[in-house]
């Protein structure tokens, strides 16, 4: 890399580095609300330092909040407490995995009652059915004990749900990227509980001025560049097949399957792989 590339890398991070994480790792809504704007501005930077390479930063496709999903109306209305928590922030977790434990007492008690209703129900169904084999009992009435059945088993699915519910597992396999809870504290439904984050594979987006952007070929390697000057080959992903009017760019995703080091929401400099021939 020449003495101007490095400047001009140099000179980009740290300007990069007052506009914090990406989107996928960052806990603060207001930091979330700017994230189209950090992406305006690097594909703005990208398009004025093209000789230099693209700017961005790197974010994982799967990086989500796991939130509670009580669906009991009782649960959305009173809440319910957090009895444990079983992985913190930096933890590396599976799919499955369990992070934290929810109250799960009246949980238990609507369980018990299910199961008797629905062992009434069925103990009252086959009563019928004998009774209706014998023909002393109306349609009706056989009508009305096959419905009760199927709604007995019906509430003890939704109890069992619930039940499982009070078990957070993690969606897939990850590290615990942030912890929004405290042991012992009232949540309500839909209330965001930890973030779990894919470090493989990372991606990056690019908005290429249209003149350029037949530099990306889908499968071809690309070189990442990180502050510390770090570097790794990607590929290229997508190129989009159309150019944006307003702009007059064309969306590159490229790839990264095995970061080693690399981070989601770093900044990166990208340059495809006819670059230098480009400079030349």
């Amino acid at each position: 890399m020449t003495k101007i590339q490095l400047t001009g890398l140099a000179s980009v991070f740290l300007a990069t580095s007052f506009l914090g994480c990406s989107r996928e790792i960052e806990s603060d809504p207001d930091a979330r609300a700017g994230e189209g704007i950090r992406l305006s501005l690097a594909s703005t930077a990208s398009a004025a330092d093209v000789d230099l390479g693209y700017h961005t930063f790197l974010y994982s496709e799967r990086d989500v909040d796991v939130v509670s999903q009580m669906v009991s109306g009782y649960y959305f209305e009173q809440g319910i407490v957090v009895m444990t928590i079983h992985a913190e922030v930096g933890d590396a977790v599976k799919r499955g995995q369990l992070l934290a434990t929810l109250d799960d007492a009246d949980v238990q008690i609507q369980l018990e009652a299910a199961r008797a209703a629905l062992d009434e129900a069925n103990a009252n169904f086959a009563r019928v059915e004998l009774m209706r084999e014998k023909e002393v009992v109306p349609q009706s009435e056989y009508d009305a004990a096959i419905y009760a059945k199927r709604y007995a088993e019906a509430e003890l699915k939704r109890t069992e749900l619930d039940l499982s519910r009070t078990r957070i597992k993690a969606p897939f396999s990850g590290v615990v990227s942030r912890r929004y809870i405290r042991e012992r504290e009232l949540i309500e439904g839909s209330t965001p509980l930890f973030r779990i984050t894919a470090m493989a594979p990372l991606r990056a987006r690019l908005l290429v001025p249209e003149t350029r952007a037949t530099a990306f070929l889908a499968g071809a390697p690309v070189r990442i560049t990180d502050a510390h000057g770090e570097i790794a080959t990607a590929r290229v992903l997508v190129v989009s097949p159309t150019v944006d009017p307003g702009s007059g760019t064309r969306e590159v995703i490229i790839e990264l399957s095995e970061p080693n080091g690399f981070r989601p929401g770093a900044a990166v400099l990208i340059k495809p792989s006819e670059a230098e021939a480009i400079e030349r």
